[in-house]
């Protein structure tokens, strides 16, 4: 059986547009919300509400036939790593930094995946070029942080947030490639399942049932995030994984700061400052530099 050639060009960057673009919108999204409602009922509403839309999809189309059982343990791990504790992470960082701060962090994934897959993907392990890019990026995510690194203020703590989330989700990233789960629906059901139920059990001793009681707008807000922003691209970017080398996969996050500034300051009137747009070019250079294939 032949193996397909990977995606490159073209094919590879549309889809990458699409999928960065729909998560970068995610950020000031979050951020409207994060001030009304607890970290913990945000990310199990999201996820239960990502856990319906692929419901939906998956029985429209015919495709929940098959087994399960050999499907749990990617949705658990995935369920943990780009489910439930990044989108917990994500959620009460943004109460702590404005949306394209925390984007443009979040784009330093990249440089999470790269160095992960050094030591687990022998086949795609970065070059000197790759390693040089690894410390420039991180020095970018150094300058985005400013003076709040010296002094541990709110940015900072919510930057090291987004930087943790990111490594959960280069966990998860190099985790579906070497295991190669492709896309396969019954994975992204059981993922947004497990990250809805878990965020949900640990929202009932952290937050309480109250912390639910919310205005109808919110609940729209959570459902686009849920579909749109999170079901979707997902399911996108899994079968991208199976198509594409990891690093090239990763740079999807290229792609969510400017959607993020641009969403953040139509949504929020948050622009970013040249302290953050300074950041945030070194950090995508040393993206550029840790995903060549030099």
């Amino acid at each position: 059986m032949n193996t397909p050639a990977l995606l490159s060009g073209p094919a590879l960057w549309w889809r990458l547009l699409v999928i960065g673009g729909l998560w970068g919108s995610s950020f000031p999204l979050l951020r409207l919300i994060a001030a009304e409602m607890s970290p913990f009922a945000l990310a199990a509403v999201r996820g239960g509400f990502a856990a319906l839309a692929v419901l939906a999809f998956l029985a429209a189309s015919g495709q929940l036939r098959g087994p399960i059982r050999r499907y749990w343990l990617p949705a658990l791990v995935l369920g943990t790593c780009n489910g439930w504790v990044p989108n917990l992470l994500t959620a009460s960082a943004l109460g702590h930094i404005q949306a394209a701060p925390a984007a443009l962090i979040h784009a330093g994934t990249p440089l999470l995946v790269a160095l992960i897959a050094y030591v687990v993907l022998r086949e795609e392990r970065p070059g000197l070029r790759g390693v040089a890019g690894l410390l420039v990026g991180f020095a970018g995510i150094a300058v985005i942080l400013g003076p709040d690194a010296l002094v541990g203020g709110a940015s900072f703590t919510g930057g090291l947030l987004i930087l943790l989330s990111g490594l959960f989700y280069a966990m998860g990233t190099v985790y579906a490639r070497k295991a190669r789960i492709g896309g396969a629906p019954q994975i992204v059901l059981g993922q947004q399942v497990v990250a809805g139920l878990v965020a949900g059990g640990l929202s009932l001793p952290f937050g309480g049932v109250e912390s639910y009681i919310q205005p109808g707008w919110v609940y729209g807000v959570l459902a686009l995030l849920g579909i749109a922003t999170s079901a979707l691209p997902l399911t996108m970017f899994l079968r991208l994984l199976a198509r594409s080398r990891v690093t090239d996969a990763s740079m999807v996050g290229y792609i969510q700061p400017p959607f993020a500034a641009a969403v953040g300051a139509l949504l929020l009137g948050e622009w970013p400052s040249p302290l953050v747009l300074v950041g945030g070019a070194v950090v995508l250079c040393g993206v550029w530099l840790a995903t060549s294939r030099r």
